[in-house]
């Protein structure tokens, strides 16, 4: 099944699903990969991006896009916020993209419970980049041009070590 899917949908969809797989099953990424030796084309692909670090469809399919404009992205980055804080993805070493639901954000305490965590990784020098569900799925180049703007301006990289240190 996961086979089918991952050669029938469209690259960041099948690794949306292949990821979700992997965080909702006792699927491993070895036993995925080892799976996908003999898949063909797209979907061992597919394969091959998937990672089960992924926390969400959403950042799933940003992650590929951004793969696929050439920009590496790496999923649930841990933060110096606190023991469990982590970064949707993390471009470069600055670039902290939070890739937002619909449904986490309706509520307003978890609105403002995030701009508070922005303030403070903006103050030890993050760049933050809310994009939510509607941006990636609706307008997924605007999207990329976003963060390709950002990349192309050096702005993801710090001068000092931070993360990736």
């Amino acid at each position: 099944m996961l086979r089918l899917a991952a050669a029938d949908l469209p690259l960041p969809f099948a690794v949306a699903v292949l990821d979700s797989a992997m965080r909702v099953s006792p699927l491993t990424p070895v036993e995925l990969l080892m799976a996908a030796q003999s898949w063909r084309g797209p979907a061992r692909e597919a394969a091959e991006l998937s990672d089960e670090r992924s926390d969400s469809g959403t950042e799933s399919v940003l992650r590929v896009l951004l793969h696929q404009a050439g920009i590496p992205a790496t999923p649930q980055v841990p933060l110096p916020t606190g023991d469990l804080d982590r970064a949707d993805l993390l471009v470069g070493d600055r670039l902290i993209i939070e890739c937002d639901s619909e449904a986490h954000h309706a509520e307003a305490a978890h609105r403002r419970a995030d701009l508070r965590r922005d303030e403070l990784l903006v103050a030890l020098g993050f760049l933050v980049l809310r994009l939510d569900y509607r941006q990636v799925f609706d307008d997924p180049a605007g999207a990329v041009a976003v963060v390709e703007a950002i990349v192309a301006r050096g702005e993801h990289l710090s001068a000092r070590p931070t993360l990736c240190g």
